[in-house]
């Protein structure tokens, strides 16, 4: 039954106990437990109805797999109107929603709370995830359109459809997916990194700024926040309330405006003080950051938090912790300012590289004051943390350029990126690299690599399946773009075929056909190997045609390829099942006898898009 909560009324009732759900006739029907059908039928359908909810109004209603509405208990079937694949984000509703059609179909419907549920389905397979309050109510601003575009987001050299937030010129303010710069970010003017002031034309990136006696911070976080932090109370007393942008800055502009941005420079945030006069935000003892003209005079305030008495403290600065302080929401930044140690948000720290990569990171925990210490024993430790201490025993913890280390006091690195240096440690010769290459194509995830001795790549592709006037040249990142472009679905196969020597190898986006493949071997030898997304793994040997040795150790009546009996050789098995656990790529390379660098896997090959069977 749903009852109104105010009332006390039973608003609606099913005309039966037991179990309701949506039957497979995408009908609201009930079921007793013992599973022998539905003993209530309520009328109450739609076709293709996935899910029912409860509305505020205390109605049932029904929605499809995208999540847009397609019944009402009270109304019948709603007829929800599709806005195409560009429309303003308030224009989307309940009866409203953002579609584009493929092979991958994309919506974007409005969820009863306000938020915007992005949906992607395909054959066999689709998923979701929500853009809540705070980005809705961003997303939502005159003279922008959501839309997808062919957009190739940071850290990524291919074009792929993303949900985008357009402006009326058409440029860009904000992507789905991870929020990462497009290129390099000017740090802004130089300022005294941790200190209490930031000057017009300055800019906080994952950094801060400390009241002077040290008892207040205001700090830049990489969720997008920009947050005052009071020492004393150990709590937050004044936010932007930005975070789930991700990524980009806070500046105090030289018209005398503080503003956060994303990563694309859209304003995301604004203290709405431009032409003011402000030539400098301060961060003062009384828990206020404030923006001063040029006579000192206060044209901007977040304003006091309510009176705290506490102790100065020795709060740190620039590039240095140092034994007794505590790094609780302050950063450090390198000299030359390309490197970071600050906050993604109140729990996490991490090291910022000069593009904004994460090169290490810790969690804080769940304690009351969140923060890293250097104990008076020399010893860095998370605050109210039973964990073991992080390192030490040192005199302080520096940020350097792509580091972050612990020194003694003669200068000596005792712990670097979160790892001991044992003491007099000589380099030793690095252990070999055989999988550099698949980590610059699929960061070693979801791949299926295969070398075929003595065979041209167009003809390995021919082998494969590929229709000969699809395939194209370019580099893996066209291949991607191309993929994109086509709008292929999850089931099409998107391969490459680099050329090594007199040998091929074919890389397998997402794909699997290699390892299925024995007219690969045609009169030649091809070796494959196959990792999914969540780590399962095969190994094939295929010669002549054949199946000849797979990842199971099931090995057919001719003796074991002596390729392989050398591979596990030096890998140090006797067992094939082993030894593609412990390093598939390593058995591969060794066994085809092949090294391949990430200067053979850059360049230029043959690729194709293999639609699915």
């Amino acid at each position: 039954m749903v009852t109104d909560t105010e009332s006390d009324q039973v608003v609606w009732r099913a005309g039966a106990a037991g179990t309701l759900l949506l039957g497979g006739g995408y009908e609201v029907v009930v079921e007793t437990e013992d599973g022998q059908g539905p003993v209530w039928h309520s009328g109450f359908s739609a076709p293709g109805a996935q899910y029912v909810i409860l509305t505020d109004a205390g109605e049932l209603e029904l929605l499809d797999r995208s999540h847009v509405r397609v019944g009402n208990i009270r109304t019948g079937p709603v007829h929800a109107v599709a806005l195409g694949d560009a429309a303003p984000a308030a224009a989307i509703t309940g009866d409203a929603y953002l579609v584009r059609e493929g092979k991958v179909r994309r919506t974007v419907a409005r969820e009863q709370n306000g938020w915007l549920r992005v949906h992607q389905s395909w054959k066999g397979g689709g998923g979701s995830y929500a853009l809540t309050g705070r980005l809705v109510d961003w997303l939502e601003q005159e003279g922008t359109q959501l839309t997808w575009r062919l957009h190739r987001p940071g850290g990524s050299t291919s074009k792929a459809w993303m949900l985008c937030l357009v402006d009326s010129e058409g440029a860009v303010l904000w992507h789905e997916g991870t929020q990462l710069p497009h290129g390099p970010i000017p740090m802004g003017a130089p300022y005294a990194y941790g200190g209490p002031v930031l000057e017009a034309g300055g800019r906080l990136r994952n950094q801060s700024l400390t009241s002077p006696d040290g008892t207040h911070t205001l700090a830049h976080q990489d969720n997008g926040d920009l947050t005052l932090h009071c020492h004393t109370e150990h709590r937050v007393v004044w936010r932007t309330a930005t975070d789930g942008i991700g990524g980009g800055w806070a500046e105090l502009s030289e018209s005398g405006d503080l503003s956060v941005r994303n990563v694309h420079g859209a304003r995301i945030w604004s203290s709405a003080t431009a032409g003011s006069g402000a030539r400098q935000l301060v961060v003062r003892d009384d828990g206020r950051a404030e923006l001063l003209d040029a006579d000192g005079g206060s044209v901007w305030s977040t304003g006091p938090h309510a009176a705290c008495k506490g102790p100065a403290a020795d709060a740190p600065r620039g590039a240095v912790l140092r034994r007794g302080q505590t790094l609780g929401p302050h950063s450090l930044t390198s000299a030359g300012g390309r490197t970071v140690f600050g906050h993604w948000d109140e729990r996490y720290l991490v090291l910022f590289a000069a593009d904004h990569t994460w090169l290490w990171s810790t969690h804080l925990g769940e304690t009351a004051e969140p923060g890293l210490r250097l104990d008076e024993d020399g010893m860095l430790r998370v605050l109210d943390d039973e964990r073991p201490a992080l390192g030490g025993p040192a005199e302080e913890l520096r940020v350097q350029e792509g580091e972050v280390v612990l020194c003694r006091a003669d200068g000596s690195v005792v712990w670097r990126n979160g790892e001991v240096v044992e003491p007099g440690a000589a380099p030793g010769e690095p252990a070999e690299d055989f999988g550099a290459w698949m980590t610059e194509l699929t960061d070693q995830v979801s791949y299926c690599a295969t070398v075929v001795h003595d065979t041209t790549p167009d003809e390995a592709l021919a082998r494969l399946g590929a229709d000969p006037v699809s395939v194209r040249t370019g580099d893996w990142s066209d291949l991607l773009s191309q993929s994109e472009i086509e709008d292929t679905g999850m089931e099409d196969v998107r391969v490459a075929a680099f050329a090594l020597g007199s040998h091929t190898l074919l890389v397998e986006d997402n794909g699997l056909l290699g390892i299925g493949s024995p007219a690969l071997s045609k009169g030649t030898l091809a070796v494959s190997a196959y990792s999914s997304v969540n780590g399962d793994t095969d190994f094939v040997v295929h010669r002549n045609g054949e199946t000849v040795v797979d990842r199971h150790g099931n090995i057919s009546e001719d003796p074991v390829p002596p390729e392989l009996e050398a591979a596990m050789a030096a890998m140090g098995t006797e067992d094939p099942l082993e030894a593609a656990f412990e390093d598939i790529l390593e058995l591969l390379c060794r066994t085809a006898n092949i090294r391949p660098t990430v200067a053979d896997v850059t360049g230029t090959a043959r690729f194709t898009i293999i639609p699915a069977a």
